[in-house]
């Protein structure tokens, strides 16, 4: 990948807010609209956050499922075709981050650095961090563009400006 590709790609991601999380339901297939922020591990590694209530059905799912798919898209102008809109597919393994865990003070800052609104839910008993940790990626950076990304490329992508 490009320099320019990969800046695209850094600024697809850290720009968005939400990504659609494609998880198992009961056997089927299931989406729903997720808020995320970018961060990174104790070890560099990227992740993706999101602050999650336990009483959602993504959440049980995922609790029985780590495996899931993240979606994040650009912008939607009215002058260019879906097709060439610029978007990701983040195959991703979920994991809930308990407040002992050593990412968990840094996943709550980038969480809160991104929705300093969402403070007064961290004292709510059924919300949890959960870091989504992406495997190799999809990303189509517009019409005919489309190209896997290894994790490390990925990260690389959003550790540029």
């Amino acid at each position: 990948m490009d320099a320019e590709t990969s800046r695209q790609l850094g600024d697809l991601i850290r720009g968005g807010s939400v990504a659609a999380l494609a998880t198992l339901h009961e056997g089927l297939p299931f989406a729903s609209m997720v808020p995320y922020a970018v961060a990174s591990s104790t070890d560099g590694s990227l992740r993706l956050v999101s602050h999650l209530s336990r009483l959602s059905a993504h959440t049980r799912d995922m609790l029985e499922s780590s495996d899931v798919c993240l979606l994040i898209m650009g912008a939607n102008p009215p002058d260019i075709p879906p097709q060439a809109l610029p978007r990701v597919s983040i195959p991703a393994v979920a994991s809930f981050i308990d407040s002992g865990h050593s990412d968990h003070a840094g996943f709550v800052e980038a969480y809160l650095e991104r929705f300093p609104f969402a403070a007064e839910w961290f004292g709510l008993g059924d919300f949890s961090i959960v870091a989504f940790e992406p495997k190799a990626s999809r990303f189509i950076a517009g019409f005919a563009r489309a190209m896997t990304v290894s994790p490390d490329a990925l990260r690389a992508a959003c550790q540029s400006r």
